[in-house]
């Protein structure tokens, strides 16, 4: 195996697009992406979670292009919501950022570290290792 391989044991597709795991080969590292929101540059979020969802991803793409990876090499994604009926509008953005299926975690919490964020996303993704 020399890639990410994601594995379909039949729980995750009864309720979404993603794997319900994915093993990663040795020779690659992990990049760990904080808590993301969808802050703009000027640290202004969007009032409704479209806005908010897709500055978000577009943020996390960001951090990652930094590092060295891009969106498809995500393994992993934990996602953040404080509103249940928020959850249409999120997934309608996340299914056109990711093609690919990653492991994901989604939940629903009281709040974020500001009130005004709606969401938060965090990432892990892995890529051929560089050495040392």
């Amino acid at each position: 195996m020399s890639t990410p391989v994601s594995y379909d044991a039949g729980v995750a597709h009864q309720i979404g697009h993603y794997a319900d795991a994915v093993r990663v080969p040795a020779g690659y590292d992990q990049i760990v992406v904080s808590g993301t929101p969808g802050l703009a540059d000027n640290g202004t979020v969007s009032a409704d979670m479209t806005g908010q969802a897709t500055q978000a991803w577009r943020n996390v793409e960001k951090i990652l292009a930094q590092a060295g990876a891009a969106l498809s090499d995500i393994v992993l994604v934990r996602q953040w919501l404080i509103k249940p009926s928020d959850l249409p509008a999120y997934v309608a953005v996340r299914s056109k950022v990711l093609s690919h299926e990653p492991a994901f975690m989604l939940g629903v919490i009281p709040g974020l570290i500001r009130p005004d964020i709606l969401v938060e996303i965090e990432v892990v993704a892995a890529v051929p290792s560089q050495g040392a």
